[in-house]
């Protein structure tokens, strides 16, 4: 039942049942917490594996957690917005240690996803080598950390290094690698590797790997051939690629083929904020400021309100949250804890 109320999205009468519960095993404390993390509750998916860990069973012995359950709260940790999900994440892999716990596949590949989320990459390879067995979301989580951490051209060695070791690149690996390229603008080689997933791997793109390209092509200045890209695709591109060709214009300063994006993309993405304000700072770049302005209306009629920008400070042990207003009167006066 607690596995069913998480899967519907029902937490409250999740947590009801499970304060009734006479007892409660292992099963318990896991399905609870990974109903949390499903549901994105993830600061309560971690407090709950601190309850967990600490309570006894009616035989007065502690519960135990399974792979099952590290899986669920690291992947919190790795969520959860704030200063606090390096800090959590360091905590309960310092459980696994004290405990001498396995280094699982998949206890393993969640270390190394949540400390690649939070930056910190040393970690993340100190985990990997640590790991006896590897398997291909091993590979993809530390693939994917490289790349997102600076470190392509070790993300690309890496990918080469997993089909040395007999390892079959899957669908998520060749959307880590296409990052890497597009992130280390090696346009040759992503789209070489692009042309590599059906002939050599017998893999289909789909909507992902064609938003990989365009980001690809479009970081390196490309816009022609990334259009000309998203012609050829097999179906109608979504959001992502057309936002990645958005984002692109927005770099370059292709003021017609980023505001004709943009409406298309206001027409799939009505509610996204986002849109209107690029649009309208596209324009104001070149100024235009008629057509900025009339963005800006735009986004009010339609209700969709500009979320204030924050920043996070870390002080010893402690973290703030800056906001910045958005109307801005003064840089600095207007700043608020």
């Amino acid at each position: 039942m607690l596995d069913a109320f998480g899967k519907n999205g029902d937490m409250g009468s999740a947590f009801l049942l499970f304060n009734c519960m006479p007892k409660r095993d292992v099963v318990s404390w896991t399905s609870i917490i990974n109903g949390f993390e499903r549901n994105g509750c993830f600061s309560e998916a971690i407090k709950f594996f601190q309850k967990m860990i600490t309570h006894e069973d009616v035989m007065a012995c502690l519960v135990r957690p399974n792979e099952a359950t590290y899986v669920s709260v690291l992947s919190s940790c790795a969520n959860l917005n704030g200063g606090g999900a390096l800090s959590s994440g360091k905590k309960i892999h310092g459980y696994v240690i004290r405990n001498e716990i396995e280094l699982t596949v998949f206890t393993g590949t969640a270390l190394i996803d949540l400390y690649g989320k939070t930056g910190c990459l040393r970690n993340a390879v100190n985990v990997f080598n640590q790991m006896v067995v590897k398997e291909v979301c091993t590979w993809n989580a530390m693939i994917t950390t490289l790349a997102s951490n600076g470190r392509e051209m070790e993300a690309l060695d890496m990918f080469e290094k997993m089909k040395m070791k007999g390892q079959h690149p899957n669908e998520v690996t060749f959307v880590a690698v296409l990052t890497a390229c597009a992130r280390g603008k090696f346009v040759e080689l992503g789209l070489k590797l692009f042309q590599s997933m059906l002939h050599e791997f017998g893999i289909v793109a789909i909507m992902e790997h064609y938003g990989c390209v365009v980001d690809l092509l479009g970081r390196a200045g490309l816009l022609k051939e990334a259009t000309d890209f998203i012609r050829s695709m097999p179906f109608e591109p979504d959001g992502s690629v057309l936002g990645a060709l958005f984002g692109a214009c927005k770099i370059h300063g292709a003021i017609e083929l980023g505001t004709a994006v943009g409406q298309r993309l206001l027409e799939l993405q009505p509610w996204h904020g986002g849109r209107f304000m690029v649009l309208s700072n596209i324009n104001a770049g070149v100024e235009r400021w008629d057509h900025a302005t009339d963005f800006r209306k735009a986004m009010a009629v339609a209700g969709i309100q500009k979320i204030p920008a924050y920043s996070l400070m870390y002080c010893k042990n402690l973290v703030a949250l800056l906001l910045v207003p958005t109307v801005v009167e003064n840089c600095l006066s207007n700043l608020w804890l």
